[in-house]
């Protein structure tokens, strides 16, 4: 793999990761497109730890908010921020049903076929949800409740096509949350469920150190998707606050079309 290619990966992960499109959709369909094959464990150990920093990096306020106070508080002068139970309790159902059901869904969902339903399907889902919630609940109104609620649409997530990020703020949209906060819980939950996905799929060391192509495309693509990461948290949050999430819909639906074409 060259710099390119790796910096291109790197593009696709750290964009799709945040943007409500589905980063494993993309990443499925990218070597069909380049006409390669699977670039390997280590690489997409390294993709998710750029996407890992980025959130870590961005929200670094944030994060020093919920260190200092891990319990969830009643007070309303304190600056809104979750708290590390929030975190815990809307990572839990995510983790339970990786652990469950991780190898049947890639033994049986990681195809280009079911693309054609998860793509359209949820992104009318999330426009709908969107078009037809209010918005008058914010990031200071979170409970426990919406936390494992959330956290149980972020289980959908294992299906490819779906989008972390889209079911997470769709469940927001649909508890009430406007639209940037339910884009910022989506952001804050997706730390510790990439932190275990990069975990446990490093745990198999032996497999990824003999995945490994070179240290350069290592390199460029865990900070190409640090950057563009980054880049596409800031836009989504300013973007939906604005405009809502109908463009996302619409671009799922014509990747769709495109992979029925490739097919």
């Amino acid at each position: 793999m060259g710099i390119f290619e790796s910096i291109l990966y790197g593009f696709v992960q750290g964009a799709t990761e945040y943007l409500p499109v589905s980063s494993s959709a993309h990443l499925l369909l990218l070597p069909h497109v380049l006409g390669k094959s699977d670039p390997g464990l280590a690489f997409d150990v390294i993709l998710h730890l750029g996407t890992l920093l980025a959130t870590a990096v961005y929200f670094f306020r944030d994060w020093l908010l919920i260190l200092m106070n891990p319990l969830p508080k009643a007070d309303r002068g304190a600056k809104a921020h979750l708290s590390w139970v929030h975190l815990i309790v809307g990572t839990l159902p995510a983790v339970i049903a990786g652990v469950l059901l991780n190898h049947w869904i890639k033994e049986n969902t990681r195809s280009l076929a079911i693309l054609w339903f998860t793509l359209p399907a949820f992104g009318f889902l999330l426009w709908w949800v969107d078009h037809r919630s209010s918005q008058e609940r914010n990031l200071r109104e979170t409970t426990l409740r919406d936390a494992f609620l959330i956290g149980c649409m972020q289980c959908l997530a294992l299906i490819p096509g779906v989008s972390r990020s889209g079911s997470t703020m769709t469940a927001s949209r649909l508890l009430g949350f406007n639209r940037a906060d339910s884009a910022r819980i989506s952001f804050l939950l997706s730390l510790p469920i990439t932190l275990g996905a990069v975990v446990y799929e490093a745990r198999h060391w032996q497999e990824v150190a003999a995945s490994v192509q070179g240290v350069e495309p290592l390199v460029f693509g865990c900070l190409s998707a640090l950057v563009f990461g980054a880049l596409a948290i800031h836009v989504l949050i300013k973007w939906v606050s604005r405009t809502g999430f109908a463009v996302f819909a619409i671009y799922r639906a014509l990747l769709a079309g495109l992979i029925f074409l490739l097919l």
